[in-house]
């Protein structure tokens, strides 16, 4: 479709359905299990820390899937997980933890849902460049914004730089950033600097905190995975 046809509707992030499609690659595991997995299979593994009973992740997992599908907001989630928890008669783990699972796992399928809409093409061709963008004013503490994130507030990069293999939110548990798609003329007019993977190398750091791995990244471009041979790493410590 050529650029001048498109719509308002052609950038906006992919419906339900294809978050839904994102999250449903996740295979439930238990953390014995997820412990033993490479980065890349862990990327597509559910788990609840400290929990090994398999239907129980199974069950929690469903419930996670159809939250994303419908919309649900996080209070009710937590009564149903709270509800299969006592159901299978293992204690509830805290609220918090409840929370970061259903946030860290809706907001990532969210985001591998948008990444596909703006790597398309025809969607690059037009907005080439992103910006990175934390909650609230981008100020280390503020929310509950870790020094790492800040850093990268409004910074604008490539599309296709590595620093979005790393940096795609979210990109570490909890990670609640986002990034907006930028054509060359906003980042003229806005004249900010186009930085790379190399500049947050180099330049970014955080005085009395050691930086932390960026191969951890879950978040990762899900097209530079080979699927197949991570769904054959999971069965073979699933035994199944």
């Amino acid at each position: 479709m050529p650029i001048s046809l498109l719509t308002d509707d052609d950038f906006t992030p992919k419906p339900p359905a294809e978050a839904v499609a994102a999250f449903a690659r996740k295979v439930a595991v238990p953390t014995r299990v997820f412990d033993e997995l490479s980065t890349e299979a862990k990327q597509l593994a559910f788990r609840i820390a400290g929990v090994h009973k398999a239907r129980l992740l199974q069950r929690a997992r469903d419930v996670v899937k159809r939250a994303i599908r419908d919309g649900t907001p996080f209070a009710e989630v937590r009564r149903k997980l709270s509800a299969i928890f006592a159901d299978e008669g293992v204690e509830s783990p805290a609220l918090s933890r409840l929370r970061l699972v259903f946030q860290q796992n809706s907001q990532q399928a969210y985001n591998d849902a948008r990444r596909t809409v703006l790597d398309d093409p025809e969607v690059t061709a037009a907005f080439p460049y992103r910006m990175y963008l934390t909650v609230g004013n981008g100020t280390a503490g503020v929310r509950g914004v870790r020094p790492e994130h800040a850093a990268l507030h409004r910074l604008v990069f490539k599309w296709d730089d590595p620093f979005w293999d790393a940096h795609t939110p979210p990109w570490e548990f909890g990670c609640r950033c986002t990034t907006v798609a930028l054509t060359a003329g906003q980042v003229k007019r806005m004249g900010v600097r186009v930085r790379n993977l190399g500049y947050v190398r180099k330049r970014i750091k955080v005085k009395g905190q050691k930086r932390r791995g960026i191969a951890e990244n879950p978040g990762f471009i899900r097209g530079k995975l080979n699927l197949d041979a991570i769904d054959a790493e999971i069965r073979e410590l699933l035994n199944v």
